[in-house]
């Protein structure tokens, strides 16, 4: 089986807008003041990936209008689609949802960034071309997005007192 990677870097960068996407729609302070707009967002956005994958799609050489590519799509790559983007924002949105310091939550998001953007390039297995450096500028890109992001949007969680100290119980 013959496999061209030549439009392999426009996959790779479609991976990172999924990454900078799906964890930036839950680091700010929107969702960490509210979890329900959280979810709003990150939908919006996996319609948006969708029809992104579709542009990508069309300007690669799939001709056709953005709707008849979105029509003649088979199902199961949307799923595939929607899958790997909630996959790829589990670190912003589990550290919103269980309510980590922003400490926390960056060392999440530039982790999880290394751990699977280094490799990239060699996981697509090309004889000729490990793309070693396409992975590291891309990983370096998304950690200084992902960094900037935090810095401007987002914003300590609000801790609940689950409990009443003994001294407010004796006032």
């Amino acid at each position: 089986m013959q496999i061209d990677f030549t439009f392999a870097p426009w996959g790779m960068a479609y991976a990172a807008l999924m990454y900078v996407l799906g964890n930036g729609t839950w680091t700010n302070h929107l969702a960490r003041r509210n979890a329900w707009l959280g979810w709003l967002m990150w939908a919006t956005s996996a319609l948006l990936i969708i029809i992104l994958g579709a542009v990508i799609g069309q300007h690669l050489g799939n001709k056709g209008d953005l709707l008849s590519i979105l029509g003649s799509m088979n199902k199961e790559n949307y799923w595939i689609i929607l899958t790997l983007y909630a996959l790829m924002s589990i670190p912003g949105a589990a550290s919103v949802l269980f309510r980590q310091s922003m400490s926390w939550t960056r060392l999440a998001l530039l982790a999880t960034a290394m751990i699977v953007f280094i490799p990239l390039g060699s996981q697509l297995h090309d004889p000729d071309n490990a793309r070693l450096g396409i992975s590291i500028g891309m990983m370096l890109a998304i950690c200084g997005l992902m960094w900037i992001w935090s810095i401007m949007l987002d914003c300590e969680p609000e801790q609940h007192r689950k409990t009443v100290p003994l001294d407010e119980m004796a006032k």
